[in-house]
This record gives C-alpha cells, sequence and structure tokens, in this order.
C-alpha cells in the first residue's frame, strides 16, 4: 500500500504522460508493429489511447453515478485516416487529451461518477488515466525506438501504478483470469531521495511512504513467491511489459508459481 498520490501531483503527471505520447508521435510511422500489445499498430494503440483518455473524462462529465458513458466507438471512428499521417493523428489525439484535462483540472474530486467499482468519485478517473495513459506511452516508445527509448516513470507515479493494479484493477480482473497458483508478494525498493532546490519538486509531490508492499493472494495454504525491484520495474511486470528476469528484479520463494501466473497474464 502507498501513501497515494495528491491530485495536483495526478493531474501534473497526466499532462506530462500526455505530452510525452504527443512527442512520440512526431517521428511516428503509425503502421509500426507495438509488440507489447500483440496485433496493433502505433496507430491503433493511439485509436485506443485517444478513445479511453476521453470516456475518462466522459464519465466525469456525465456525472452519473448509476450509469457508464458511451460513445468510445464514435470518439474511434472520429480519427484520421490512416494516410494523412503521424501530424493529423497527433492533432486528433491531442484534442481529445486537452479535453480530458481540462475535466478533471475542472471537476470537484469528490464529484460523484460511474466507476468499475460501482459509484465513485470523479478522481478515480483521473488516477486511472493517468496509469493507463503511462503504459501505453510505455508501449508506443517501446515500439519505435526500443527499450532505451523509453522515458522512466517518476518513483512516486510508478509506486501509484503499482498500488492501482493491486487494489483497484487486478481484484477486479482476477474474475476472468485462472486462478494464482500461489500468492504473489512485491515490495518496492526507491532509489535514495533527490535533494531538490526550491521548487523543482513536481507539482503536489509527496513521498511515497515507507510501506510498499503489496500482495495478490493465492489459494489458502499454498505458497508464495516475492518480487522485489524498482517500482516501476513491477509495475511493467504486472501490466505484462516485461518479464521475470528483468534486470533490477529479485524473486524468492515459489518462482514457479511467477512464472505460471505471468503466462497466463495477470490482466485482461
Amino acid at each position: 500500500m502507498s501513501a497515494g498520490l495528491t491530485h495536483d501531483r495526478m493531474l501534473d503527471a497526466l499532462e506530462a504522460q500526455v505530452g510525452l505520447v504527443r512527442f512520440a508521435l512526431d517521428r511516428a510511422e503509425l503502421d509500426t508493429a507495438v509488440d507489447s500489445c500483440p496485433g496493433w499498430s502505433v496507430r491503433d494503440l493511439v485509436l485506443h489511447l485517444g478513445a479511453v483518455n476521453w470516456w475518462g473524462g466522459e464519465n466525469v462529465r456525465a456525472g452519473d453515478p448509476g450509469q457508464r458513458a458511451r460513445g468510445m466507438g464514435a470518439i474511434r471512428d472520429s480519427a484520421p485516416p490512416a494516410d494523412d499521417g503521424a501530424a493529423a493523428l497527433e492533432r486528433w489525439y491531442a484534442g481529445l487529451a486537452d479535453e480530458m484535462l481540462r475535466t478533471f483540472g475542472a471537476a470537484d474530486p469528490a464529484a460523484p461518477v460511474w466507476t468499475f467499482a460501482g459509484p465513485g468519485r470523479a478522481d478515480y478517473w483521473l488516477r486511472r488515466q493517468l496509469h493507463e495513459t503511462a503504459i501505453h506511452r510505455w508501449d508506443l516508445e517501446h515500439a519505435l525506438g526500443g527499450e532505451d527509448a523509453t522515458t522512466p516513470l517518476p518513483e512516486d507515479v510508478a509506486v501509484d501504478t503499482v498500488d492501482e493494479f493491486c487494489t483497484e484493477m487486478y481484484p477486479r480482473m482476477s474474475a476472468g483470469l485462472p486462478p494464482l497458483a500461489g500468492s504473489i508478494r512485491l515490495r518496492a525498493q526507491l532509489h535514495p531521495p533527490e535533494r531538490l532546490s526550491d521548487g523543482a519538486a513536481p507539482v503536489g509531490s509527496r513521498a511515497p511512504g515507507p510501506d510498499l508492499e503489496w500482495t495478490l493472494p493465492g489459494p489458502d495454504g499454498a505458497g508464495s513467491v516475492a518480487v522485489t525491484g524498482p517500482p516501476e520495474t513491477l509495475a511493467l511486470l504486472l501490466w505484462g511489459r516485461v518479464g521475470a528476469d528483468e534486470p533490477g528484479l529479485e524473486i524468492s520463494g515459489d518462482r514457479a508459481a511467477l512464472d505460471a501466473a505471468l503466462e497466463a497474464g495477470l490482466s485482461v
């Protein structure tokens, strides 16, 4: 569990991730395959992300805690033809992302909305879109330039990516996944804190907290495996972007249970 991100920090971090997506599109070949999203091209990825970013904001604009927003198909259909190139797609994505950011910036964080977990708060969607955008930004950069081209995710954001996966997303998705053979215990290792000059810290940032451990529970009486590593690497592992042999990860316990879980996938 982590201390969580403030509203201002989430908004600032989401704006940064959107900017990185737009920057990557400047040099993109839209038919490039996205290996981390099998079957998708760069264009497919951006169509998905643009529609999902819009939808997150639309759930807040609708303000109906009893019903999810509709219209993602129409948003995808509004994208420019592939032949118009990357610049046109970047403009389309920028318009949707800017609308999302304006919505989250203006909304009361506690306003009632529909969420995947039922009636909830507007800031649920700010958090969800931050981590959705961060993972797909990684997908985009990785597809276009390989691992060395990916932008490091700030540590406090990466900690919250892991926290959201373990406390919000996996409990919802697990009903559609094979049961775990054993519990998976995760522990984030942080870098020593940097001393920043006044005003250099990200807007709304705060220390993630000391208790950076999470558990994906397996059956009663089953074994367990412990995975320790940098929070971004843990986040990418959970979302199926890297494997258990990724540098920086330390694994102890029932490695076979971890390998089986990763082979089956921890997300849908």
